[in-house]
């Protein structure tokens, strides 16, 4: 049995895609056209259909008939959504900037559906109902074959599994590709992720002066009131708010704060420490998931490294992240389909390729991260964010404080990870770990 996801872009496309994976089906969301003649099935290339259970996005909308003519007994999905809402999608992506890079076959196909290659809002509108009503029309009397699915109106398992005669799973289900996160722009994640370490060295210049040699003075009284001074702000006043944790409570205000201004919709999680329960948790989409000091033993030690982490996690997978290192003032950065960017100092971003000196793989664990032939360099330690950083550039100079590691360890790496072209895999299963678990 074949399943089509016959619904135009902007429906929940990607959503049913992802959902589509979770039940087990081997999924291709967005083929794209590299040859389009209207009807003609062979602008698709065929080992594609056979290869895949699942389908969605451009082009398959466009031949529906052919592709129920081609494969008996499969299921189409339409997913559908509010007409207005929809518009204003196709009017922020569909612009004359993105057509000029179409192909002939996009800009054909676009043609067919709307009359233009160009958003203009009367002709998608009439695009729209027309290709929506001449579906429905289509399988009226088969309804056993046809599912009208509202994606961004909270339908979901509820309709899809009974459909298609699957369990409900025990997750949400996904509501991936909103565009005003998918939109976000990364580079002010990385400004947040900044200025919270710069809260962290402000603080650490009060607790370690061993850092610039200064062995004098480390219990001075002035440096006792600066202290104090920082636990009244932070509300640490209790006997375990050193000052690791002082300078971690800071970094945290910072970054929920600057995040939540960014998108208020979006739940901050400090590391598990203000999460919410997981019944709760279960249930969303979309989180920040934050680490504002990994390895807090650096922050006492000279030559340690600590980083600041941010990744913003969607259905479970990460899908943005960033790792800081005040102390060596190198940031890395990415989005899930993208490439990954450092910024060493006050230099200019520059694209992380991965390193070559080894068999293509990935980065399961202390050990292969670090591993330079048979030996391992025993170095002053870095956050685990930063040696997966490290160890997937080629950096020998790497020495992780790799203990009871968590995900908010290593959510934002794995972005980073991802993007050069390589793994992040748990040492215990082989598989990519997934976010958001129970513990």
């Amino acid at each position: 049995m074949k399943i089509f996801g016959i619904g135009l872009s902007k429906t929940g496309t990607t959503s049913l895609a992802r959902a589509l994976e979770i039940l087990g089906y081997r999924t291709k969301d967005n083929i794209g056209v590299k040859r389009y003649v209207a009807g003609d099935l062979s602008s698709i290339k065929p080992s594609v259909l056979e290869e895949n259970d699942a389908f969605t996005d451009t082009p398959i909308p466009s031949f529906y008939r052919e592709l129920d003519a081609k494969y008996a007994n499969s299921k189409f999905i339409l997913t559908v959504r509010d007409t207005d809402r929809w518009l204003k999608s196709c009017k922020k992506q569909f612009n004359k900037k993105l057509a000029d890079k179409q192909n002939e076959a996009h800009k054909a196909l676009f043609m067919d559906l709307y009359g233009c290659i160009v958003f203009d809002e009367q002709r998608f509108k009439k695009g729209y109902e027309r290709f929506v009503n001449d579906a429905l029309r289509y399988f009226k009397d088969r309804p056993q074959d046809l599912l009208v699915l509202d994606v961004s109106a909270g339908e979901g398992w509820d309709k899809l599994c009974p459909f298609l005669g699957k369990a409900v799973p025990n997750v949400p289900f996904p509501k991936a590709n909103v565009t005003q996160i998918r939109w976000m722009n990364i580079t002010d994640i990385v400004a947040v992720a900044q200025e919270a370490g710069d809260e962290v060295l402000k603080i650490q210049s009060v607790v370690q002066p061993l850092r610039a040699g200064l062995k004098r003075d480390v219990n001075s009284p002035a440096r006792a009131v600066k202290l104090l001074l920082y636990k009244v702000k932070y509300n640490a006043l209790g006997s375990n708010a050193d000052a690791a944790r002082i300078a971690a409570l800071a970094a945290h205000k910072t970054i929920k704060k600057r995040l939540n201004t960014l998108n208020a919709h979006i739940p901050v999680v400090f590391r598990c420490g203000d999460a919410k329960h997981y019944a709760e948790r279960s249930n969303w989409n979309h989180y920040w998931l934050i680490d504002p000091l990994d390895n807090d033993k650096a922050f006492y030690e000279p030559g340690g490294t600590y980083t600041v982490n941010i990744a913003l996690i969607e259905d479970g997978k990460p899908l943005l992240g960033v790792v800081y290192a005040p102390t060596i003032y190198t940031v890395y950065y990415a989005m899930a389909g993208k490439n990954a960017f450092k910024i060493e100092g006050n230099g200019e971003p520059r694209k992380v390729e991965p390193y070559t000196g080894r068999d293509p793989g990935s980065v399961s664990d202390a050990g292969n991260v670090a591993k330079n032939g048979n030996n391992i360099r025993a170095l002053a330690p870095v956050s685990n964010a930063l040696a997966i950083c490290q160890g997937a550039e080629g950096k020998q100079s790497i020495q992780p404080y790799w203990k009871d590691t968590k995900e908010w360890h290593t959510a934002a790496a794995h972005v980073i990870v991802n993007a050069i072209g390589l793994q992040v895999t748990s040492h215990k299963t082989d598989n990519e770990p997934m976010d958001n678990k129970r513990a």
